[in-house]
């Protein structure tokens, strides 16, 4: 089978949720052309989703090595390094991304992931704008700034954005999480009561909304 076919295929697999054959078919492609960089980029990814991140990063650094100009590669090699907690080499590698592909919202979401952990607030909000500026519908990012503002005691637009991402993902748990932190923090009990209530029903073994309908009665 031509490489070409055989990385269709290996796609195939990946999209459809068939890691193992996936990960078996990237593998074989680069045994054959190690310098592959879609092959090398795309097993980085899988092995991101299966939070290898030591051999994402390996394979990752591979990938950009052979093709420095790709701001997706850049993108992965920092969510591997964040998820080694590299956070330096993870934000260089998210700003070299940005710098060759300004445009891309997912950049702009996972760069503010790190700012925010990194409790470099005012950085992490304008990332998050800038995810959203490019991207309004971005339920990750409504999320993530709707956390960030929670958290700096900025409640009522905390909430507007959790309700923008349950609008657009009604059945996201982190999303109806929020929303219920949100409406508690502002003092709405009922409605508080309600939105984890809702969240139960989301997800029944969800911890913090089972604890939170007990304290509020």
């Amino acid at each position: 089978m031509a490489a070409e076919a055989k990385l269709k295929k290996a796609v195939e697999h990946h999209r459809a949720g068939r890691l193992d054959a996936a990960e078996a078919a990237y593998r074989e492609i680069l045994a054959g052309r190690a310098g592959d960089f879609n092959a090398l980029n795309l097993l980085g990814t899988l092995l991101l989703q299966r939070g290898a991140h030591e051999e994402a990063e390996t394979v990752l650094r591979r990938a950009v090595e052979v093709n420095p100009g790709s701001a997706d590669a850049q993108m992965r090699l920092g969510l591997a390094n964040r998820g080694l907690g590299n956070e330096s080499r993870a934000e260089y590698c998210f700003r070299s991304s940005l710098k060759l592909d300004p445009k891309a919202a997912d950049t702009h979401y996972n760069y503010g992931n790190l700012l925010a952990s990194l409790e470099r607030g005012d950085e992490a909000l304008q990332a998050y704008l800038a995810c959203l500026k490019l991207e309004p519908d971005h339920v990750e990012a409504h999320i993530g700034l709707g956390d960030l503002l929670l958290h700096n005691e900025r409640a009522e637009p905390a909430a507007a954005h959790y309700r923008q991402a349950v609008a657009l993902r009604p059945s996201s748990p982190e999303a109806v999480l929020g929303l219920g932190r949100s409406a508690r923090a502002l003092g709405k009990t009922e409605e508080a009561r309600k939105i984890f209530e809702r969240l139960v029903e989301l997800d029944p073994g969800h911890a913090e909304a089972r604890q939170t309908l007990a304290e509020l009665g």
